[in-house]
């Protein structure tokens, strides 16, 4: 029989299509409302993503290699360090805990406070899930997707932002409030806030300051500090340590950033690295 003399039924086929599209629709539009979470997920990873897409797909993204830096390398964060680090020790031990709000400039370490908690409370039950600011809105749906999980959740929010997305900040004000559904035991929310040039406070950022119980600043850091973080970083790259040349080009390239902060000095090392690499016994100019 050839091609021409088959009868096709094209109505049952676009009906067979069509029905196809829908399952794939709903497959991507999944929600973790209707889903438990999976026990070997948090076996296989300590921090994760928070990820949604504009068909309304959601879930949470095992971040394998995780990048932080211990708390006791985190020069000159030292009070802040000691009291984020006190605060989730009782969190870990099912004590009560506070949400914790970390304020300070872009780049001066208010995240690295929070993921530097992984490597000293991951025997304990210890968590990271990462949502950003754009996706706050999901905030509350994920903190009760996580009661039933026998282990200790720290949702870092970073970049609270009011004037980026108002209906994300209400939903986390909503969390914080403990209005109709209180925050899960088990979950606490640690946020990060970008201040503004002068470090100043805005009206919003007073308010929302009010809802969590542990209140941290991160200043911008002075020159010894600065190049105590540099030389960690050197070491900790494997490199070769700095003369005071080494130090002087250090301190230059943070001028030529405008500021000293925790991030310039890696993006130095990494220069430094380079500059190694290529011309180990050159010298060392930005």
């Amino acid at each position: 029989m050839g091609m021409a003399e088959l009868e096709i039924d094209w109505d049952y086929l676009l009906e067979r299509l069509e029905r196809l599209i829908d399952l794939g629709e709903a497959y991507l539009s999944r929600s973790v409302e209707h889903d438990e979470p999976d026990p070997d997920l948090f076996a296989r990873a300590a921090a994760f993503r928070w990820q949604s897409d504009s068909l309304g797909g959601e879930g949470l993204r095992p971040l394998v290699a995780p990048d932080y830096q211990a708390l006791d390398g985190l020069v000159g964060l030292q009070p802040q360090v000691e009291s984020i680090r006190s605060n989730t020790r009782h969190f870990v031990s099912a004590t009560p805990a506070h949400h914790v709000l970390i304020r300070g400039g872009r780049g001066m370490g208010k995240t690295a406070l929070v993921r530097g908690l992984l490597p000293e409370f991951v025997s304990a039950g210890l968590r990271i899930v990462e949502i950003r600011s754009d996706q706050l809105q999901d905030v509350e749906k994920l903190a009760l997707w996580l009661q039933d999980v026998p282990l200790y959740f720290v949702l870092l929010c970073e970049d609270v932002d009011l004037h980026e997305n108002s209906p994300g900040y209400q939903a986390l004000l909503t969390l914080l409030n403990g209005g109709m559904v209180r925050c899960p035991q088990n979950v606490c929310v640690y946020a990060t806030m970008a201040t503004d040039s002068d470090g100043g406070e805005g009206h919003c950022e007073a308010i929302i300051s009010e809802y969590f119980g542990v209140r941290l600043r991160v200043t911008e850091i002075n020159e010894a500090a600065y190049l105590e973080i540099v030389h960690g970083f050197v070491d900790q790259y494997g490199l070769d340590r700095l003369d005071e040349i080494g130090e002087q080009a250090a301190l230059r390239w943070g001028q030529q950033c405008r500021f000293l902060s925790g991030r310039v000095a890696e993006q130095f090392v990494v220069h430094y690295a380079g500059q190694q690499a290529m011309a180990p016994p050159a010298g060392i100019e930005p």
